[in-house]
């Protein structure tokens, strides 16, 4: 078993508060479980996606990540905090949405499209150059009404959506959420010495 580091090195603090660069403050934090991990493959992995990108438009993102490198949702095994760690996600192309999110946020960074997270309740999203995408559901296009579904779909009840949740997410933010969804999988599975580095990481941001 591979030992945690339980309390934040000092180059932690300034890679998880990386505004502009979610990418790095999340495969920071998961050195908390994988020590040894090296983020450059992982780096290298984003810029190459980001380099195959023709086009400008939200379909040119998901020809490259949803369609030809496969990236998905983990339906099988959603609660598995793997799903919520970048590196992992990379390598085996499944992944839970705010991680599939941030995938699309950092290569749109990196080939000069515009994408923003968007932070549904029980469900994050993106807008990648003005359109609405669900990388979760391998990059679809999604209006107002398929939005609204998908908050049903987490949350119960019946289909709504309020204007606030479609407010750009900061890089902080999304961060700060990715933790607080493993937060709530530690808690549930009571993994005491892994909700101790997540609440020391929620400390630093």
């Amino acid at each position: 078993m591979t030992a945690r580091l339980l309390t934040p090195r000092p180059e932690s603090v300034a890679e998880l508060a990386h505004a502009d660069e979610p990418g790095r403050a999340a495969l920071e934090f998961a050195r908390f479980v994988d020590p040894s991990l090296d983020p450059g493959p992982y780096l290298r992995k984003i810029d190459a996606m980001a380099a195959a990108v023709q086009g400008d438009t939200h379909l040119a993102l998901r020809r490259v990540i949803s369609i030809t490198e496969g990236y998905g949702g983990n339906v099988e095994d959603y609660r598995n905090p793997d799903n919520s760690m970048l590196h992992r996600v990379l390598d085996t192309r499944r992944g839970v949405p705010i991680t599939l999110s941030l995938i699309w946020i950092e290569v749109g960074r990196r080939c000069g499209i515009d994408v923003v997270g968007v932070g549904l309740p029980g469900h994050f999203v993106v807008y990648a150059a003005g359109q609405m995408c669900d990388p979760f559901h391998y990059g679809e296009a999604i209006g107002f009404d398929e939005a609204a579904s998908l908050v049903a779909t987490a949350l119960g009840g019946p289909p709504r959506l309020d204007q606030s949740w479609l407010e750009p997410v900061g890089s902080v933010d999304l961060v700060r959420r990715m933790l607080r969804n493993l937060e709530s999988i530690y808690e549930e599975t009571e993994a005491s010495e892994d909700a101790a580095w997540v609440a020391a990481c929620l400390e630093l941001l």
